[in-house]
């Protein structure tokens, strides 16, 4: 054999083994099994698996600590609850019940028309052709003209038909003057917290009606009225 033919020999064992293998077509089971079965570096321990199955609570068992405020506060009831601590704001404790203010019913010392005998001379002066009109007067103030003093207020209905109507309260005097008259009746003028002035001529059962009201407008009022309110009377 010639030199090169031994080379040839020794060298052709070792390229074999170097040669790439060629895939088979078929895989047998166990090589089947050896490919899909995971390395022991990658595979996932047991116990991770077993944590991630969700396991259903048993059956019946309730968590008897929970109260129903508690449980209502997670649902809708914690929406209303909110809004009512929105709009009401935190609960103040109730006051104790007070008693009602009672008001006294009021009372009606006069209600009518003007005295009689502002008639009297009208009446007479109609013999006279200058008296008719004054006693016509005279006449519609007794049809049409009415007088209302009571515990509250002053009233007189006037005008023609008796359509016009005007009141007061007595705490809005703030001064007061009379003129008596011949025949027990008199005049009054009150004088207004505004500047207005009130008026009534021929007031019946004058001194008793006055009486009257001085005990219904303020103390300072009726005082000033007795030193000199009364015009026909000379200041005391």
């Amino acid at each position: 054999m010639t030199r090169l033919g031994l080379i040839a020999v020794a060298v052709l064992p070792l390229a074999s083994a170097f040669a790439p293998v060629a895939p088979s077509a078929t895989l047998t089971a166990s090589s089947k099994a050896a490919f899909i079965k995971p390395s022991p570096l990658f595979a996932e321990p047991d116990d991770a698996a077993s944590e991630a199955v969700f396991v259903a609570p048993e059956e019946g068992k309730v968590n008897e600590d929970i109260s129903f405020a508690k449980a209502e506060s997670l649902g809708r009831g914690a929406a209303k609850v909110k809004r009512g601590k929105r709009k009401g704001g935190l609960d103040k404790p109730k006051s104790s019940a007070k008693a009602p203010a009672t008001l006294a019913p009021e009372e009606t010392f006069f209600e009518g028309p003007p005295a009689i005998t502002e008639t009297i001379v009208p009446t007479i002066s109609i013999l006279t052709v200058i008296g008719i009109i004054p006693a016509a007067a005279a006449w519609a103030r007794q049809a049409w003209v009415r007088y209302k003093i009571t515990s509250r207020r002053v009233r007189v209905t006037s005008g023609f038909g008796g359509n016009d109507m005007a009141e007061i309260v007595y705490p809005d005097i703030v001064e007061m003057r009379t003129v008596k008259r011949l025949f027990g009746d008199g005049d009054l003028v009150a004088f207004l917290r505004d500047g207005a002035k009130f008026e009534m001529r021929n007031i019946p059962n004058f001194d008793e009606a006055i009486e009257f009201i001085l005990k219904q407008v303020d103390a300072d009022v009726a005082e000033q009225y007795r030193q000199k309110g009364d015009v026909t009377l000379p200041p005391q």
